[in-house]
This record gives structure tokens, sequence and C-alpha cells, in this order.
């Protein structure tokens, strides 16, 4: 039972890590471009910060 729980948290872990790195990305690119800012901007910002998670911890180095 608690490694089902481990594994939980840790699946949380990454969400939390990819919506951190998708509002990175969020507030550079309002900082260069201020007109920029919305939705779609917001939702790719995340499944960028998504993508990131998975290709860090995907790498085959």
């Amino acid at each position: 039972m608690s490694e089902l729980i481990f594994e939980l948290l840790l699946r949380l872990l990454k969400v939390a890590a990819a919506a951190l790195l998708g509002l990175l990305f969020y507030m550079t690119a309002t900082a260069i471009d201020p007109a920029a800012a919305g939705a779609m901007l917001a939702v790719a910002s995340l499944a960028a910060g998504a993508g990131t998670i998975l290709l860090l911890e995907s790498s085959p180095l």
C-alpha cells in the first residue's frame, strides 16, 4: 500500500514540476510580448512544461 502512495505522490510531483515550468515559460513569454498573454499561451506553456519533464525523464543520457 505504501508503494501505491509513493507512486501517486511521485506522479503528483511531476505534474507540479510541469506546472511550475509552464508558469516560468508563460512569464518569460509575457515579459517579451505582454500583448500575447492569454489562455492559448497558458495552455501551450503548460504543454511545453510537461514535454520538458517527459524529455528529461526519458533522456538516453
